[in-house]
């Protein structure tokens, strides 16, 4: 199926713009690469050096509080955990937005560290779109520009678990959704 496992990887911001915003929790579900069953997994908030910069729309649709993350561990300190649970020769796979692959791009530039993952990345929303396309299942386009991962669970019928917008849960419903397609597509 895949010639390297797959990470999906989610992260939870203070806000949408790169340059002023920060990674606030970060997971990853590693996928094996033959049977997309999940390996292992990794979650882990991170305490942002600039608070104050946060997005009300951001902190509004992840609900993360200060209070969860005054004790959280650095953000360097999470990347090597992060680096160590899955090694870095895995396929990363974000769903519908490079947004989580440049933040964490840039995030290993902020910590002073080697960013060693593979510029390829395996988007999850370009895939769902394709099925979409061929099952002639785009009636309303307009619509699905903005098709989101509530969308495709509710699609698939994948169950969406309490939690929903924290890092962890967004990846095992992408995984699921992933699998969905899989199955479903003939390559």
């Amino acid at each position: 199926m895949f010639h390297k496992d797959v990470l999906v990887l989610d992260i939870e911001a203070t806000g949408l713009d790169f340059t002023k915003h920060e990674l606030i929790q970060l997971a990853g579900v590693l996928l094996d690469k033959k049977t997309l069953k999940e390996k292992k997994h990794f979650n882990s908030y991170i305490r942002p050096s600039h608070w104050n910069n946060r997005e009300k729309e951001a902190m509004a649709v992840n609900n993360i509080t200060w209070d969860t993350l005054k004790d959280a561990p650095s953000l360097k300190t999470v990347l090597k955990k992060f680096e160590k649970t899955f090694g870095t020769d895995v396929i990363l796979a974000p769903y519908g937005t490079i947004l989580d692959t440049l933040m964490l791009r840039i995030s290993y530039r902020k910590s002073a560290m080697k960013y060693k993952f593979d510029y390829h990345v395996f988007d999850v929303w370009p895939l769902l779109y394709s099925y979409m396309a061929t099952k002639k299942l785009l009636k309303d386009k307009k619509r699905f520009s903005r098709f989101g991962l509530d969308d495709a669970a509710k699609h698939f019928k994948v169950e969406v678990p309490e939690g929903r917008h924290t890092a962890l849960v967004d990846c095992r419903v992408q995984a699921e959704v992933l699998r969905q397609i899989i199955k479903r597509m003939k390559f």
